[in-house]
């Protein structure tokens, strides 16, 4: 009876929702824009902008402003930019963080029905493909006079965007220029260097920044980094769940999960040969001659534990922000590395994959005033003056997380070219399944190419497009 009862309610909603969606009217703005001494008057709008908190960043209880830490640089340069928005434009900025799912169903409820709840939201990235699909959110080049979603540096790179990507238009940002913020991403390697120096081993970024961080090199540093004093690890060469390991295997020899065929439509790229070559080089080495040189627990925080506790020379991060969460303040001497490159792709080649992005930025088609709306969010997340660009960026990382310049560079810019990952879907899987259960590369192919197929039609390739079609020339 209450399966029966959840699914009639499910269905009178997406029929509201639909409805809602079909009838709804042009937006009105209710205020008028004038120029004032050659700036933009709002007029005393005031903008309701609801966010969620929380995450790793944020559990040391001193509360957050657009997602940094309070009384902190960054912090307290936020709390500024909300103040000179404010005064500059003339308008009231209503900033309400929340937790929990119940906002997110109150949105969805909001929107369905036609009504206001807020201008601004700003939540986890696949939450709004539906909305995206019912146009209850607003495309961002309606208003390109104003956002310029184009500007990479500041909103996000197209490839990072693309699950919030649909046939024609991209439906949210993030604030890349703001440091650190929206920084989310798998397949970060991260390298205890006091044990490095203690064997005597080369120093695994000079491989990478000389071209020789590869598939094979890697298969050395296994064997010397792994250590073993009368039967028992003393540490690990290296610590990874199974997904991770898979995914960064395929990605460091070119996987997409989606490719564009000569067909000119979307295919999944698990059936290409450098896809096969990946699946086996990575089985081989984590079920075969080297898998005792791997802390291989399915346990996402055992590799920030391992490294913590010096069991493991190298650790793969299941999420990059365990960095700052953890890495950073118990581990006194650390390196950042992208994984080996494998032999499809060019030497330093750089690849991630993120589940969702955190933090993503959409303006709500129910706003009493889009345009104002607009105005204020382009103004509120330019960069700070004292960061305005991503080489400083990378040099306020470098001085406040790691211990080499080359560090920050590999943090920002795998970020910059992770993969969206179609999270729980078998797109997703294809990344890493097949080393979690323990399949053969062809037994995983033959078994699952159709739904990867199936999905991509559905669900990817109209995301795809929507870059196609954004950025074409």
């Amino acid at each position: 009876m209450k399966t029966f009862v959840r699914a009639f309610i499910a269905a009178f909603l997406s029929l509201v929702f639909l409805a809602a969606c079909g009838t709804q009217e042009a937006e009105i703005f209710d205020v008028d824009l004038t120029l004032q001494n050659d700036k933009t008057d709002l007029e005393g709008a005031t903008i309701k902008y609801v966010r969620e908190s929380g995450g790793l960043a944020f559990n040391t209880g001193n509360g957050e402003v657009l997602g940094y830490e309070m009384n902190t640089i960054l912090g307290d340069l936020a709390v500024q930019r909300i103040k000179d928005v404010q005064n500059d434009l003339n308008c009231k900025l209503d900033i309400v963080y929340f937790s929990g799912d119940t906002t997110y169903t109150n949105f969805r409820l909001s929107n369905a029905a036609g009504s206001y709840y807020c201008d601004i939201f700003c939540g986890i990235s696949d939450r709004f493909r539906d909305y995206m699909k019912a146009g209850t959110i607003v495309g961002l080049s309606e208003l390109d006079g104003i956002i310029d979603y184009r500007n990479e540096e500041k909103w996000g790179n197209r490839n990072v965007l693309e699950v919030l990507h649909w046939e024609d238009d991209v439906f949210g940002l993030i604030p890349q220029a703001w440091p650190t913020s929206s920084v989310s991403y798998t397949g970060l390697t991260i390298v205890n260097e006091d044990i490095i120096a203690t064997l005597g081993a080369e120093d695994p970024r000079d491989l990478y920044e000389n071209g020789r961080w590869t598939w094979d090199t890697f298969r050395d540093c296994l064997e010397k980094y792994y250590l073993e004093e009368g039967g028992e690890t003393v540490h690990y060469a290296l610590a990874s769940v199974p997904f991770d390991f898979g995914a960064n295997y395929l990605l460091s020899n070119g996987y997409r999960l989606a490719e564009k065929g000569a067909d000119g439509n979307y295919h999944t790229g698990i059936t290409s040969p450098s896809a096969l070559t990946a699946m086996n080089e990575a089985l081989d080495v984590f079920n075969g001659s080297l898998s005792y040189t791997i802390d291989r627990r399915n346990e996402i925080l055992a590799p920030v534990e391992d490294l913590i506790a010096g069991k493991t020379v190298m650790g793969v991060m299941h999420y990059a922000e365990y960095v700052s969460d953890r890495i950073v303040k118990q581990l006194t001497n650390f390196g950042a590395l992208p994984w080996p490159s494998g032999p499809d792709v060019a030497p330093g080649f750089l690849a991630a994959f993120h589940m969702n992005l955190e933090r993503a930025i959409v303006i709500s088609r129910m706003s009493n005033n889009i345009e104002a709306t607009a105005i204020a969010l382009n103004a509120l997340y330019e960069p700070f003056e004292e960061y305005p660009t991503i080489d400083s960026i990378k040099d306020l990382l470098y001085h406040t997380y790691f211990f080499d310049r080359r560090d920050a560079d590999i943090y920002y810019d795998m970020f910059r070219s992770a993969q969206y990952s179609y999270f729980s879907t078998p797109a997703f899987s294809s990344l890493g399944e097949w080393v979690a259960n323990g399949q053969s590369p062809s037994e995983y192919i033959e078994a699952n190419t159709d739904k990867i197929e199936e999905y991509i039609q559905k669900e990817i390739a109209p995301s795809k497009r929507g870059i196609d079609n954004l950025w074409a020339e």
